[in-house]
């Protein structure tokens, strides 16, 4: 089993799948061994379901830590590409409006 931040969502949801099932069937004072098996059957339909909500959580990290590092990435005026310019000419340049983040 891969060490992903999705399969650990997915073990979330599992097991808080379990102890829901679990406090609801004592609450409702079932006998124990429906309570088992409603709780073991809750966990098995909450891991894909975990697992594919952890995917997607995922892949929007990435995505936006792909978008801020592009966004970071924008040069600044007084960067190395102009340092074949004289001095003069970096310091009247106006400032660029993209913020520095």
């Amino acid at each position: 089993m891969s060490k992903t931040p999705s399969s650990a969502i997915a073990g979330c949801f599992a097991l808080s799948a379990f102890a829901v099932a679990v406090v609801a069937g004592l609450a409702a004072q079932n006998p124990a061994s429906s309570i088992l098996f409603r709780a073991l059957i809750a966990m098995i339909v909450c891991y894909p379901v975990g697992l594919i909500i952890g995917l997607i959580c995922q892949r929007l990290m990435f995505d936006h830590i792909d978008a801020h590092q592009k966004a970071a990435s924008i040069t600044m005026p007084n960067s190395t590409e102009n340092s074949d310019q004289s001095d003069d000419a970096n310091s009247q340049e106006e400032p660029s409006d993209v913020p520095i983040v």
